[in-house]
């Protein structure tokens, strides 16, 4: 893991534009940097500059470059369109670069939060938006603008180290689409199975494209699976290690022996987490049982997920006599819940409003979640939209909700993943416990 004493944050936000014809893509802006600059003098960037101490998020700083170095706020107040710049910018992985950049910022790595920006097509008469044409430069960072095609972009010379890269993360591969393997297209549609299930996938799949020699474009095939699927931060860390591995020149393995390894590593941690919780649960399920009440320990659960489902079957394997009885929230709009049901040996499912009020009503002694994505500095948990209301339901029935998840979705920046839009971000302080087991010795 890279210190955090030893990284520069920065932003990188790349506006776009429709071409007329849509079909043929689009435009990309590109800013020269003066001759003046401290770092990259007369190289090619996308609007980029530092995380502040007073930016609460990369979000906010990239709004921020955008007001400081071009005119697009301003336009946007002047149109008559209803286009929230704030909901339109997306955003991708950060990139970590630390090679190649000449010593700048003294030597310490250069973390890239990317973003992309589109504007709008056209308007009512079908003409192209003037607001195109009224895009200026501002501050004194820059001496050149312009736009130019996608394929001019990937040979832009020179340019800031990793501008490429940063933006297919920005963008998360979408003009991509047609040259990623069918294999990988269908993998990241899968809205089904939780994060440890398609880490295991991903990894499979991106061995078999690294010995084949499949590239894309000038993303790695490990880079374009995490970019694909930027939440699930099992997939991004084993992605990770993987290019990690590779990349290393005193590593001669073949990419079967590094997926082996990192396929061990992950069942390792399932088991682990599983172990624990297991434990963690039949002590709440004894506590439970030391007050008897003539009624089974209702265990209820949100969304599916294998980590989940190994926990569950273990515990109702070691009270075989009974006591003990699975809920599923349905977990709309997916209803993953339903299948969740039927992966658990005796499970019932009820619809997500069922679910709560039964939540609500006291009849669930303890509710038990998985993660996308485990949080640094006790900021909390990501998964899967619900699971935020149903915590608040929690909190206000006294009824405890845990969080039970492996290592390998601890995240290891201080700011959240992006977030696609199945997720949500739940605070640490709505959970009675995120149990991660600790790391090995």
């Amino acid at each position: 893991m890279v210190s955090v004493a030893n990284i520069k944050r920065v932003v990188s936000v790349f506006i776009l534009r429709p071409k007329d014809d849509e079909r043929n893509g689009v435009d990309v802006a590109v800013f020269r940097r003066c001759e003046t600059m401290p770092t990259f003098a007369n190289h090619w960037a996308g609007i980029c500059g530092s995380i502040e101490d007073t930016d609460g998020s990369p979000l906010e700083a990239a709004l921020r470059e955008l007001q400081e170095e071009t005119n697009i706020c301003d336009v946007m107040r002047d149109s008559d369109e209803t286009w929230q710049l704030k909901s339109q910018i997306k955003s991708g992985l950060h990139l970590d670069v630390s090679k190649n950049t000449n010593d700048a910022f003294g030597g310490r790595i250069i973390r890239v939060y990317p973003f992309s920006l589109m504007l709008p097509a056209k308007v009512a008469s079908n003409k192209q938006h003037t607001m195109w044409a009224n895009i200026e430069m501002r501050g004194t960072e820059h001496d050149m603008m312009k736009f130019i095609s996608t394929q001019e972009f990937f040979d832009l010379t020179p340019c800031v180290p990793g501008l490429q890269a940063a933006f297919h993360l920005a963008t998360t591969g979408s003009f991509l689409k047609l040259q990623v393997p069918d294999d990988v297209k269908m993998w990241a549609t899968d809205r089904v199975n939780g994060a440890a299930y398609l880490a295991r996938k991903a990894v499979v799949i991106a061995a078999a494209h690294i010995d084949k020699g499949t590239t894309i474009s000038q993303l790695k095939v490990t880079q374009s699976i995490a970019t694909l699927r930027p939440t699930m931060v099992p997939i991004v860390n084993a992605m990770n290690e993987f290019d990690i591995r590779l990349s290393d020149t005193s590593q001669t393995e073949a990419a079967s022996a590094i997926e082996c390894d990192i396929l061990q590593s992950l069942d390792l941690e399932l088991e682990r987490c599983v172990s624990l919780a297991v434990k963690n649960i039949l002590m709440d399920y004894d506590t439970w049982k030391s007050t008897p009440s003539g009624e089974a320990f209702v265990i209820g659960t949100f969304s599916r997920s294998s980590t989940l489902k190994s926990i569950l079957k273990r515990v109702l394997e070691y009270r075989k006599n009974g006591g003990i009885r699975v809920i599923c929230s349905q977990s709309t709009p997916g209803n993953e819940g339903e299948l969740m049901a039927k992966d658990i040996p005796n499970a019932t499912w009820l619809s997500d409003t069922d679910f709560q009020r039964c939540v609500s009503e006291g009849k669930v002694n303890l509710v038990i979640v998985g993660a996308d994505c485990i949080l640094s500095n006790e900021m909390g948990i990501v998964n899967k939209v619900g699971t935020h209301d149903l915590a608040k339901t929690c909190e206000l029935s006294a009824t405890p909700i845990k969080c039970f998840a492996d290592r390998w979705k601890l995240w290891d920046d201080i700011y959240p993943p992006p977030l696609e839009t199945i997720f949500e971000v739940i605070p640490r302080g709505l959970l009675d416990d995120v149990v991660v087991p600790s790391s090995p010795k």
